[in-house]
């Protein structure tokens, strides 16, 4: 079974070459990930950001629940992601 980055990749893949893929995986989100096998709970909302060659989005992530124990390692590894040495514009 693929893991859920591996179908994430293949989605972007699929959208770089589906223009009508995209607009309704940015449209839809949650109704795309289903389809392709990561279910989504109703209780989450999914934003698709599109990011450009000049612009790159960074995800804040949420604050931790009060009532959850985590250790700052913990939250260092939460973190996703990845940036490379190209010359990107945060916007």
């Amino acid at each position: 079974m693929p893991k859920n980055k591996d179908i994430l990749a293949q989605l972007f893949v699929a959208c770089w070459k589906d223009e009508a893929l995209r607009a309704r995986f940015i449209a839809d989100p949650k109704a795309v990930l289903n389809e392709r096998g990561i279910p989504i709970s109703d209780k989450i909302d999914i934003k698709v950001v599109e990011n450009a060659d000049d612009c790159v989005h960074i995800p804040l992530p949420a604050s931790p629940n009060k009532s959850m124990d985590i250790t700052d390692d913990e939250l260092a590894n939460a973190a996703g992601g990845y940036m490379t040495d190209a010359d990107y514009k945060l916007c």
